[in-house]
C-alpha cells in the first residue's frame, strides 16, 4: 500500500503573527516553512510537547535561537498544520491556551483559546445575573455567578436559559454555525447584543453570521438555511485532512500545495484575502449557479473579493472543461478597473489571466462601436452646451420650461428609459421628476429631444446610455454565439439600465453561471435605482447577502451609516436594502469630527495632526486625505508639500501602489474600492457637502434631493475607506450630514 498523502497547512494567525515579525525574521521564518513543507519529518526537527498545554498534539518546533514555530503535529498520521510563529516565551504562551480541534457537528478545523472561553463563559454567565438582578428576576432563574472561569464552564447553561438570545437553538445547531464545543455555555449565557458583541471577539469567525442572525430574531431552521450549512454525513474527529477540506476550514487554514503559492503568500502577509474566504464568500464563489445571482454586502464585507475570486472560479472552469471563451469582469468605473486587473494578478495565474478581460464598461463600448466602423467622440462640456444650445431653438416657448429642465428630462427619463422615439416619451415613467407633465406636454417637448439627438450624431457624438444601447443591438442582430463565456459585475448599484440590458447581450440567453452581480446600494453615489428583472436579469432564488464588515470598526460603521439616517435604499431588484443588516466585527475610537472658526486654523490641525501620526508611526503609506473635489484636493496637495510630507496623489489612471511610504492624497470619489488605516475628510464644510456648486444647478426640488442622497452616499464611502480611523474637519459652518451623524 502506499504512504497516505502528505498535508501541511498554514493557519491565518500565522500569517498575521508572521506580518509582525521583523523583516530579517520573516526571512528565516520562510525558509524554515519551506524546509518543513518539504520534509516534516526531518531529522533536524525537534518537536517539543507544551508544559501545561490544553492540546497535547499543539507542539513547538525551532526557527532560531529566539523564534518558535507552533504546530499541530501527530503522533500518527500525515496532516501538519502551523498554527503560530513567535518569540520563544510568547510562543509558548500562545500554544499553552489553546486546542485545535474538529467540530464533532460540522466538521471544521477549529483553533479555540480555551482559557479565554472560559473566561468568556464567567463573564457571560455574570453578565447575565447582573441583568436578572437588575431586572428583579428571581435568582433561581439565572443561578450564581461562578466565582472562577472553570467554575462557569461547567455552570448550568439553563439557569439563564430564559433570558439568552439563543435558547431556541439545540446544541448541535449551535455547533452546526461553528460554535466550539468549550464555547457553548458562554453562548447560552449571553442575554444582550452588548454580551454578544463581548464574546464574538472570542468565537470563529465562521460562526459569527449565524449567532449575529439568530440574535437578530431569525429562526435558526432560516438561519442554517440562509448560510448554507450542511451537516457531513459522517465526521471521523482524528482526520484533521478531511477537516481542512471544508469551507469552514478554508476561511482559517491554507493547504500548501505549490510552492509558488507559498512564496507569495509569505512575501505578502498582508494580503490574506488572496486565499482566506469567510465560508459564506467561498460558497457564493464555488458554486455552480442555474442562472443570473446577486450579491449584495455593505462596505467592507468582501463583495470586491468575492467578485475577483468568482472571476478567477470561471476562468479555471473554461480551463478545465476545454471550453472556449473569456469571462468579462467589469466595474462603473476607469480607475476602479485598473485597481481590479492589479489585483487579479495577484490572484490568477497567467493561463488564468488570459481568460480574463478586465474594462469599465464605458471602455468597452466606445472600443466595441469603434470596431463595427462607427464614429465615436467622448462628450466634452463645450460640445454637449453647443447641441443643447441647437436644440432649444426648437423649444416651444409656451410651455415656459428652462434649458436645465430639459437636460435634466433627458438624462433622467429618456436616455434612463431608453425612449427613443416619441411614442416611448408617451408612456415612459416619470417618478421622481419635479414638473408633472401631461401627454400633450411630452408631445410639445419631444422635438428638442430629437433635434439634440440629430446634433450629436452629426458631430459623432454618443452619449454613454445610447451607445451602450446602439451596442446591445448590433450584438443581437449578429446573431452569433455570445461574446463571453460569464460575466461579472463590480458595483452594480451605479450601473443603468442600458448597462445592464448590454450586459445581457453580452453574454447571451440566461444560463447557469452566465452574471454574478455584486453591489451596495447605499454606496450609490451615481445614477438612479434600477429593476435587474427588468432588464433581462431574472434572480429569483439566488440573491445572496454579505452582512459582516471586516475592513471597519462598528464605531466608524455607525457613523458612517448614520450619515444615510432616514434615506431608503432599494436592492437592485424592485426591494430594500436596510443598513441595519450588517454589522462589523472590529471596535476602535469614535470618528473624530473637529469645527473651527477659520480655514487657517483647520490648516493647522490636519498638519499637527499627520505630523504626530507620522512620528507614531514612521510611514503614512496607509493614511489617506480625501477631498470632495480635484481642486480641494490641489490646494491640500500644495499644503502639505510645503509642511514638508512627501505626498502621492492617487489618480483614475493608476492603482496605488502600496509599496510607496507618501501620505496619500484623492477625490472623495476616487478612494471608492480603496481602503487606509486612518482616512482624513477635510474641509467638509455646508458649500462642500453638499457641493453647492452642483446642487443649485439642479432644477427642481427632487432632482436636488436625489443629489444629497448621492452626496450622502460618498461620505459614507469615504468614512468606510477607514481600518481603523476616521478624522472629520471643517471651518465655519460644518456640512448637515455631520451634524445629524
Amino acid at each position: 500500500m502506499s504512504e497516505p498523502r502528505l498535508t501541511v497547512a498554514l493557519s491565518n494567525d500565522f500569517f498575521k503573527a508572521f506580518a509582525r515579525l521583523p523583516e530579517k525574521a520573516r526571512g528565516k521564518v520562510a525558509t524554515f516553512i519551506s524546509k518543513f513543507r518539504a520534509n516534516p519529518r526531518g531529522t533536524g526537527l525537534n518537536y517539543e510537547h507544551i508544559e501545561g498545554g490544553k492540546d497535547p498534539f499543539i507542539r513547538s518546533l525551532r526557527v532560531d535561537q529566539d523564534i518558535r514555530c507552533i504546530v499541530r503535529a501527530p503522533d500518527e498520521g500525515n496532516t501538519y498544520v502551523i498554527l503560530w510563529i513567535d518569540k520563544h516565551d510568547d510562543a509558548y504562551q500562545w500554544a499553552r491556551r489553546r486546542t485545535c480541534h474538529v467540530n464533532r457537528v460540522s466538521g471544521a478545523l477549529q483553533v479555540v483559546d480555551v482559557e479565554a472561553a472560559e473566561i468568556a463563559v464567567g463573564d457571560a454567565i455574570a453578565a447575565a445575573v447582573s441583568e436578572a438582578l437588575a431586572n428583579n428576576t428571581p435568582a433561581a432563574q439565572v443561578g450564581p455567578a461562578p466565582t472562577q472561569p472553570a467554575q462557569a464552564a461547567k455552570a448550568q447553561a439553563s439557569a439563564s436559559a430564559v433570558a439568552s438570545l439563543f435558547a431556541h437553538c439545540s446544541d448541535d445547531q449551535l455547533m452546526l454555525l461553528g460554535v466550539p464545543e468549550a464555547l457553548l455555555p458562554a453562548v447560552r449565557a449571553v442575554t444582550t447584543e452588548e454580551t454578544l458583541s463581548r464574546l464574538i471577539e472570542w468565537v470563529p469567525q465562521d460562526c459569527v453570521d449565524g449567532l449575529i442572525l439568530l440574535a437578530d430574531g431569525k429562526a435558526i431552521e432560516a438561519v442554517i438555511e440562509e448560510l448554507e450549512r450542511q451537516r457531513p454525513v459522517a465526521i471521523d474527529p482524528t482526520d484533521v485532512a478531511a477537516a481542512l477540506d471544508t469551507p469552514e476550514s478554508k476561511a482559517e487554514f491554507l493547504v500548501i500545495t505549490d510552492d509558488d503559492v507559498l512564496e507569495a503568500m509569505l512575501s505578502a502577509p498582508l494580503e490574506r484575502w488572496r486565499v482566506f474566504l469567510h465560508p459564506s464568500q467561498r460558497r457564493l464563489v464555488e458554486r455552480i449557479w442555474s442562472g443570473a445571482v446577486r450579491v449584495l454586502g455593505g462596505a467592507g464585507t468582501g463583495k470586491t473579493v468575492v467578485a475577483m475570486h468568482r472571476t478567477r472560479w470561471l476562468a479555471q472552469q473554461l480551463i478545465e472543461s476545454g471550453a472556449p471563451g473569456r469571462v468579462l469582469f467589469t466595474t462603473f468605473t476607469r480607475n476602479l478597473a485598473t485597481d481590479i486587473r492589479a489585483n487579479l494578478t495577484k490572484i490568477c495565474s497567467p493561463e488564468e489571466l488570459q481568460r480574463i478581460e478586465v474594462i469599465h464598461l464605458d471602455g468597452w463600448v466606445m472600443n466595441f462601436l469603434k470596431s463595427q466602423g462607427l464614429q465615436v467622440r467622448v462628450f466634452n462640456d463645450e460640445a454637449r452646451d453647443s447641441c443643447w444650445s441647437m436644440a432649444m431653438d426648437v423649444a416651444d416657448t409656451s410651455l415656459g420650461l428652462a434649458e436645465r429642465f430639459y437636460k435634466e428630462e433627458w438624462k433622467e427619463v429618456v436616455l434612463a428609459q431608453g425612449c427613443r422615439s416619441r411614442d416611448d416619451y408617451l408612456v415612459a415613467r416619470r417618478v421622481g421628476r419635479g414638473t408633472r407633465l401631461s401627454r400633450p406636454q411630452r408631445a410639445q417637448i419631444w422635438p428638442v429631444f430629437d433635434a439634440v439627438r440629430a446634433e450629436f450624431r452629426q458631430r459623432g457624438l454618443w452619449e454613454p446610455e445610447e451607445a451602450k444601447q446602439i451596442a446591445a443591438d448590433l450584438i443581437h442582430k449578429a446573431d452569433r454565439p455570445p461574446l463571453y463565456a460569464a460575466g461579472v459585475v463590480d458595483e452594480a448599484q451605479d450601473f443603468d439600465v442600458a448597462s445592464f440590458s448590454l450586459l445581457r447581450a453580452l453574454v447571451g440567453e440566461p444560463r447557469a453561471n452566465d452574471l454574478f452581480i455584486v453591489g451596495d446600494p447605499h454606496q450609490r453615489i451615481y445614477g438612479k435605482p434600477v429593476v435587474l428583472s427588468r432588464c433581462g436579469i431574472d434572480i429569483r432564488g439566488r440573491s445572496r447577502k454579505l452582512r459582516i464588515n471586516y475592513r471597519t470598526t462598528e464605531e466608524t460603521r455607525a457613523w458612517a451609516t448614520a450619515v444615510l439616517h432616514g434615506l431608503d435604499f432599494d436592492d437592485l431588484d424592485g426591494g430594500s436594502d436596510p443598513a441595519s443588516d450588517y454589522r462589523s466585527l472590529l471596535h476602535g475610537d469614535h470618528p473624530l469630527v473637529q469645527g473651527f472658526e477659520d480655514p487657517a486654523e483647520e490648516q493647522r490641525f490636519l498638519v499637527n495632526t499627520l505630523r504626530q501620526l507620522r512620528g507614531e508611526q514612521q510611514s503614512l503609506a496607509s493614511t489617506c486625505v480625501a477631498a470632495r473635489t480635484n481642486k480641494a484636493v490641489e490646494k491640500l496637495n500644495g499644503l502639505l508639500q510645503g509642511e514638508g510630507f512627501t505626498t502621492r496623489v492617487i489618480n483614475a489612471e493608476e492603482s496605488d501602489d502600496p509599496s510607496d511610504p507618501a501620505l496619500r492624497l484623492a477625490t472623495m470619489h476616487r478612494v471608492k474600492g480603496l481602503e487606509f488605516d486612518q482616512i482624513f475628510l477635510p474641509a467638509l464644510d455646508a458649500s462642500q457637502m453638499p457641493l453647492q456648486v452642483e446642487l443649485n444647478k439642479r432644477p427642481d426640488a427632487l432632482s436636488r434631493e436625489l443629489f444629497e442622497q448621492q452626496e450622502r452616499s460618498l461620505l459614507h464611502v469615504a468614512a468606510t475607506r477607514a481600518k481603523k480611523r476616521v478624522v472629520v474637519s471643517y471651518s465655519g459652518k460644518g456640512s448637515p450630514f455631520i451634524s445629524r451623524s
